[in-house]
């Protein structure tokens, strides 16, 4: 069911709608901007996060179809959290939104993603080539396990420059996981056991300790975390449950199919002191689709809205039309 409605604020979507998925679950959409404009994607991270409609401030609204949803589990997606992670996969979320294009009657559309939304974007992209007019991808995460060791084990990288909040991160854990060289998927593994426990006060500690970290490295300086209770354990619960499993991706797929974009449009913007997503990630990428355009923001961490990382984004935007 969707609805239309005539915009009374400039952040307010011109259309809302609920689309029935695969084994109960439902997801919300929204679109903005020109309903006749051209049809962007933008898929948000996590995964778990939910949509903002602060990234509307990259496009042009009077140019471009904007369509913003909440991924399963996520937002005002149903089911939410905990109870949203059967059937909730990378490939479930692919088939996601594949039948959201349809359901929107859009034949190609520019798809946008930042962080998780990268890895997302890639899956969709690989497999959907012929549906995907651009890819514009910021904070690139592949889902490594390099990747997760970097963000996740000590040692990696993110523990050696914030060790102050490391240890607040692992303080719920059991002392042999604290350990050095204990790899970042048995942390994750762990945290999804503590975070899908019966006891509330468990749960909740550990959901406060995993998003904890990730919200203090996110980025270059740190900003205050305005997560509340629930929107924390939600996301510790998808996360941990998709980094679990290696995101159901073989390792290093998204770089080895990368010769499935070779007809698509690339931007890759990632900040050079990502904490989250090491530049690495876009590195190897670039490199896989040399014909991708390469921007790295010399002095942003991994968030968004950090200046550069937003200037440069909103300059591509500008650039193609959007």
């Amino acid at each position: 069911m969707a609805k239309t409605r005539k915009l009374k604020r400039r952040n307010e979507p011109y259309k809302t709608g609920y689309l029935p998925l695969t084994h109960g679950h439902t997801m919300y959409y929204e679109e903005h901007g020109n309903p006749n404009g051209t049809p962007v994607l933008f898929l948000h991270g996590g995964p778990g996060g939910g949509l903002s409609r602060s990234v509307l401030d990259l496009f042009d609204r009077k140019k471009s179809r904007i369509v913003l949803y909440d991924q399963r589990g996520c937002g005002k997606s149903r089911p939410t959290g905990v109870d949203a992670l059967k059937h909730n996969t990378t490939w479930d979320l692919v088939a996601d939104i594949e039948l959201l294009r349809r359901h929107l009657e859009i034949h190609t559309w520019l798809v946008v993603g930042g962080s998780w939304g990268t890895t997302l974007a890639l899956a969709y992209a690989e497999t959907h080539p012929e549906r995907v007019s651009g890819l514009v991808l910021r904070g690139v995460c592949i889902l490594t396990e390099s990747e997760m060791d970097w963000l996740e084990k000590r040692g990696g990288g993110g523990s050696e420059i914030f060790p102050e909040e490391w240890e607040k991160f692992i303080e719920p854990l059991p002392a042999a996981l604290q350990k050095p060289g204990v790899s970042g998927k048995r942390i994750a593994k762990k945290y999804h056991q503590l975070i899908r426990s019966k006891n509330v006060e468990t749960r909740r500690k550990a959901a406060k300790a995993w998003w904890g970290w990730e919200a203090a490295v996110s980025f270059l300086r740190p900003l205050p975390d305005d997560f509340d209770a629930r929107q924390t354990e939600d996301i510790a619960a998808i996360e941990t449950h998709y980094f679990t499993h290696g995101a159901w991706l073989k390792p290093n797929q998204l770089i080895r199919n990368a010769e499935k974009l070779k007809n698509i449009p690339i931007s890759i913007v990632h900040g050079r002191y990502d904490l989250v997503c090491p530049f690495r990630s876009a590195w190897e990428l670039h490199k896989a689709v040399p014909h991708s355009d390469l921007y790295i923001i010399p002095d942003a961490g991994h968030g968004m809205k950090e200046p550069g990382t937003f200037a440069r984004l909103k300059k591509i935007m500008k650039e193609k039309g959007y």
